[in-house]
């Protein structure tokens, strides 16, 4: 993300405070992008049956619809009257996802915002929840917003992953990179990295599981250290190319469930940049990624981004 020039704010109707999109709507005034308000909407007691579907239930689905776009042109006229460019549309689907992604693939944003909240495991190991749809699906930068505010200057914590574990490709810590520092001289922010790193295989290894022969000259100590080293040298030449510091910019051992949320909440983070890969649907039930498992984590609104290369076919 090197540039906004249109951002698609998904609009919960049925909530009174629009905290996403008063950020989609900071952003689009500080980058001049285009905003859009949308909401994708249902109802199963209007949808009746092939041989039910009244003229009265499409007069009361159109009523449905014609009152969520007039909230969103209420909140609409308030964007306008701050000068900033802003449109409006409402679609009714089921699932909800599916209707958000297909407003996606028709406006072509740069940047989906979306209010987020606590998700069980089982809504999300069962495909229940929108949320967690968009987080394996989305094929834009999804920032999903879950705090009040950004401070005035947000501190803005990109997560790195320089072993490329779970099929990363390797230009994703660049794309995440890139987003953090772009974002954050929108906001007048701050950019920092982290690098959890829990090597397992090496712990595996020194006490012979998963078929590795034991490690016999080395101790468990020097096998950490030994890989400290390298994830080290790794990270800081990723942050390097992109000018960051070495005070802003740690690695520290453990799993990224544990160890980003810990530097969130100790260091006040207001938005976490962090990558997502496109697994089998199987896959995503059983495992998941690292964005899944750290959400409900982190006490920071969280910016998924995707590799430049990814181009999963939406459902429709």
């Amino acid at each position: 993300m090197q540039r906004l020039d249109r951002i698609l704010a998904v609009i919960d109707p049925t909530v009174d405070v629009q905290v996403g999109a008063a950020k989609a709507a900071r952003l689009a005034r500080l980058s001049g992008a285009a905003l859009e308000l949308f909401a994708c909407d249902f109802d199963p007691a209007l949808t009746g049956q092939p041989f039910f579907d009244t003229d009265e239930l499409r007069r009361l689905r159109e009523e449905f619809i014609a009152e969520r776009a007039t909230q969103l042109e209420d909140l609409a006229d308030e964007l306008r009257a701050g000068g900033l460019d802003v449109t409006t549309h409402v679609h009714w689907d089921n699932p909800l996802h599916e209707g958000i992604l297909r407003r996606v693939a028709e406006f072509e944003p740069d940047l989906m915002v979306k209010d987020t909240h606590y998700h069980s495991f089982l809504r999300r190991a069962l495909f229940t929840n929108t949320d967690w749809n968009l987080v394996r699906r989305c094929p834009v930068p999804l920032l999903l917003s879950r705090t009040a505010d950004w401070s005035a200057q947000p501190r803005i914590l990109a997560a790195l992953d320089p072993g490329h574990h779970g099929d990363k490709p390797a230009a994703l810590d660049h794309d995440i990179l890139d987003a953090a520092q772009f974002l954050a001289r929108q906001l007048d922010g701050t950019v920092a990295a982290v690098h959890a790193f829990f090597p397992a295989a090496l712990l595996a290894a020194t006490t012979g599981f998963a078929g590795v022969p034991l490690a016999q000259e080395l101790s468990v100590a020097d096998l950490l250290e030994s890989e400290r080293t390298r994830v080290a040298a790794a990270t800081r030449e990723i942050t390097q190319a992109h000018g960051l510091g070495e005070k802003s910019v740690r690695v520290l051992q453990g799993s990224a469930a544990e160890v980003l949320p810990r530097v969130a909440t100790e260091d006040h983070v207001d938005l976490v940049v962090m990558g997502a890969v496109s697994r089998s649907r199987l896959r995503e039930v059983f495992i998941g990624s690292t964005a899944e498992r750290v959400l409900d984590r982190l006490p920071c609104d969280v910016l998924v981004i995707r590799s430049a290369d990814y181009r999963e076919k939406l459902p429709f």
